[in-house]
């Protein structure tokens, strides 16, 4: 008997410790089982937040919650957009400046239309109040709407012509513009310019936003010479030079076609040591109405007086356009050393290799001159 209850008394508490076991396992499976389902909701919960913020700002659909205005607007305000500005950036300036309702208007249709997004520009922006994101939008994307200054200068001018531009269209004095042209570092004149702006301003057409300064006008132009002279590949210790023919081509030539061969009548006349004997760069120190120089002009002594001396002027004597360096660059092969402009409204250009043809060529321009009564008109 002793024997039995032993036996018995020990299955008993096997039995229970096992109990206990199954118990305490079904437990942690209860809880595993909550605890997963909770977790479930709440990556359900994050997803559809993340998807509703994405859709809000990725254009994957627009939010009727979101606040937007319905017509074009009314009244006008300045806008900025700055350089590097994001559709982000873009909806809060326009929100804070009362064009559009809410940024995520505006982030919504900026994001639906990502090839139109990269055309918006940097600068000032004329816009209406209270514009729907999708007006507002292509507000930013009509030209006309760029509140910008522009400026053109013709090819063969002198910084002066650039100076009195300048201060035409920002309210400064040419004199004030040429003060400030002094400081040539300031500007990122080259030093082979040796300080001389003349020449280094490229003529074309420029717009700045309306808050522009001089120098700033000034230090475009001259890197848009610099990136025309890179352009035709010339050489640092070349540039002067180049401008300088240039210069001269752009005030001998007058048709596109003649550039090259005046060039390579300039390359002909310095090979050999023969003045170039240019009324053009008599006029840049003496300044007269018509094309020529009278004998007084021509006595005057300076190094810009090709009738005194031999060589190229020390500086360029205008600003040369593109056609005028690549010619400078890449002048005609030819044997002549004379030209002259036999009809000054056609341009028309006779070239001549000895003294005698080109005289008879000056017969036939004053023969036009005296048919057309003057030349000074043609200047």
């Amino acid at each position: 008997m002793t024997e039995f209850f032993e036996a018995d008394d020990t299955t008993t508490s096997l039995d229970l410790r096992r109990l206990q076991r199954q118990k305490r396992r079904a437990a942690r499976r209860k809880w595993t089982a909550i605890v997963s389902a909770v977790g479930l909701v709440l990556v359900a919960v994050g997803v559809s937040l993340g998807w509703n913020f994405i859709k809000s700002f990725a254009g994957g659909g627009e939010d009727a919650s979101v606040a937007d205005y319905d017509g074009a607007g009314q009244g006008v305000v300045q806008v900025i957009i700055e350089q590097g500005d994001a559709g982000a950036d873009m909806a809060q300036t326009l929100y804070e400046a009362g064009v559009i309702a809410s940024p995520e208007a505006f982030i919504q249709e900026f994001n639906s239309r990502p090839d139109e997004s990269l055309s918006i520009t940097a600068g000032y922006y004329f816009m209406q109040k209270e514009m729907k994101a999708e007006y507002a939008m292509d507000a930013l994307l009509e030209p006309s709407n760029r509140d910008e200054l522009k400026i053109t200068i013709p090819e063969g001018k002198s910084v002066d012509a650039y100076f009195q531009a300048i201060a035409n269209l920002t309210g400064y004095t040419a004199d004030e513009v040429a003060e400030i042209a002094e400081d040539t570092d300031a500007l990122g004149l080259p030093a082979e310019a040796e300080g001389n702006l003349e020449g280094w301003l490229f003529p074309s057409t420029y717009t700045f936003n309306p808050d522009v300064e001089p120098a700033e006008m000034l230090s475009t132009m001259v890197s848009t010479t610099i990136k025309m002279l890179d352009k035709y590949d010339v050489a640092e210790e070349d540039r002067e030079r180049i401008l300088t023919i240039a210069s001269l081509v752009e005030k001998e030539a007058k048709k596109d076609e003649d550039r090259p061969m005046i060039a390579g009548v300039i390359m002909n006349r310095l090979d050999i040591d023969m003045m170039l004997q240019f009324d053009s760069t008599v006029k840049y120190i003496a300044p007269s109405e018509g094309v020529w120089t009278d004998e007084e002009d021509r006595l005057i002594d300076s190094p810009y007086n090709t009738y005194m001396y031999t060589g190229l002027p020390p500086t360029p004597i205008a600003a040369p356009g593109e056609a005028s360096i690549e010619a400078a660059v890449n002048p005609a092969d030819h044997d002549y050393t004379y030209f002259v402009t036999v009809n000054l409204e056609t341009g028309e250009t006779a070239y001549a290799t000895n003294l005698e043809d080109p005289l008879a060529n000056v017969e036939l321009l004053n023969e036009w001159v005296a048919e057309n009564q003057s030349s000074d008109d043609e200047e």
